[in-house]
């Protein structure tokens, strides 16, 4: 069972700060990159003659071959999947090299600096899809085991998941802020200044974190696991189902960004007075929202743990999944009964601080869970599997928005809340009964 009396002595260590510092500019810079990336492809990289750019013309051709010919917006908007899915692709990767290496640290280090050259060549124009190799394998290297870092700091899971919650905090804020500052260089100096601005927050990331770095490579291992022996079939059987529930959820979750949009700018109401709302500050409230549902969750949390009340991470990925669905129920309610009018601002609203709840509790409970029962040589690893939800949840937007226009806007909705609460289900089918046998297990070799 958690202990909910558990104190928080490395939740605002040194350590831990540097860490979530890192992961804030490690976002800053990549969320600003991802802001700009077919603004800059479009205009500048496959503007004009191909052949000037390397790699370019074959990337055409080969697309050509298979898809026919594309336009310049629709090569790079094909660009950025591509550069997407290597870095979400990357990130397990990176989680085994720091597995197999030993020093998370090194490779922290060693992704930042391949992050560093990937945006040193974007800098021009010729070399600019190039960068995105280095660029995107960084990541995974920095992502891969960063994370891992975190989980390690924390001997209990009670102060796991509160560490998580924070630093997923940090990570919303990166988000926030890189492509505001970036954005606003790009449009007042040029993307050059933009990418330039991006390579510095990376820099200022890496020193701070290097330089307070003072514990030894080996000392990220320290956690005491010895009381907490889990067997490890069933820790893996509940890890894979914890994962894909998570990939559920956010596969729901990312219809936000993309057909969301599309609807909400026809059928939501967003006049506030006599002004409209842009539909892209959707976006903008997400963050927002995140970081605010985050401090008033910590908060319940922190005040069920003084009344002895504690939720598993298990069960708050399971409620996680329940909000995101309650979510999408939101929107497929308010249009059952809207009678074909504009539903107005609060249905979209409602919709979102359910989303954005769920996301707060999966979050930091499914890294907090990996952190605690995988085994510890291959933690990066699994923190890596972690982070493919964004893979399969791009797939899953990409593949369900044809079918937007093909069924009823409600059924649309109500078909993502299927999908989370598939999500829901599987845990409380498969995930509850096998996080009660690590329980059960982890007792048993406790007391022996």
């Amino acid at each position: 069972m958690e202990s909910g009396a558990a104190t928080d002595e490395n939740l605002f260590s040194a350590r831990f700060l540097a860490l979530a510092a890192m992961e804030f500019w490690e976002r800053f810079a990549m969320s600003g990159m991802k802001s700009l990336l077919v603004l800059i492809l479009v205009d500048h990289v496959l503007a004009g003659d191909l052949s000037r750019v390397l790699g370019a013309t074959a990337i055409r051709d080969a697309s050509a071959a298979l898809f026919g010919q594309v336009s310049t917006t629709g090569l790079a908007s094909q660009l950025y999947g591509y550069a997407n899915a290597l870095i979400y692709l990357a990130v397990p990767l990176g989680g085994l090299a720091g597995d197999l290496v030993g020093s998370r640290r090194r490779m922290v280090a060693s992704g930042g600096a391949l992050m560093l050259l990937g945006l040193m060549l974007m800098l021009i124009d010729s070399s600019f899809l190039l960068g995105l190799i280095p660029f995107a394998i960084g990541t995974g290297l920095l992502k891969g085991n960063l994370s891992a870092q975190v989980g390690l700091l924390f001997r209990d899971e009670a102060q796991r998941r509160r560490g998580y919650a924070l630093y997923l905090g940090f990570l919303n804020a990166g988000i926030i802020c890189g492509p505001l500052v970036c954005g606003t260089i790009a449009m007042f100096a040029g993307p050059a200044y933009a990418i330039a601005a991006a390579a510095l927050a990376l820099m200022i990331g890496l020193i701070f974190y290097a330089r307070s770095a003072t514990e030894p490579d080996q000392a990220d291992k320290a956690t005491d696991r010895s009381g907490a022996r889990t067997d490890p079939l069933i820790a893996t059987a509940l890890l894979i189902v914890a994962l894909v529930a998570v990939y559920l959820c956010y596969s729901a979750y990312d219809q936000l960004s993309n057909i969301f949009l599309i609807w909400a700018r026809s059928h939501v109401d967003l006049k506030l007075g006599g002004w409209a709302m842009p539909v892209a500050w959707f976006l903008s409230l997400d963050g927002a929202f995140t970081l605010g549902l985050i401090a008033l969750s910590q908060w319940a949390m922190h005040v069920l743990e003084r009344r002895g009340i504690t939720i598993s991470a298990g069960a708050q990925i399971l409620l996680g999944c329940l909000f995101c669905a309650a979510g999408y129920l939101v929107l497929a309610f308010g249009i059952a009964t809207s009678g074909g009018a504009a539903l107005s601002l609060a249905w979209a609203l409602c919709y979102l601080l359910l989303i954005d709840a769920a996301i707060v509790l999966v979050w930091p409970s499914g890294l907090s869970l990996i952190a605690g029962i995988a085994p510890g040589r291959l933690v990066g690893l699994w923190m890596g599997l972690f982070y493919l939800h964004g893979f399969f949840a791009s797939l899953w937007v990409g593949f369900s928005g044809v079918f937007y226009e093909r069924m009823a806007t409600g059924q649309f909705w109500l078909l993502h809340a299927g999908v989370a609460g598939a999500g829901a289900l599987l845990m409380l089918a498969a995930g509850m009964p096998l996080l009660r046998a690590v329980r059960t297990r982890q007792a048993t070799t406790t007391s022996a």
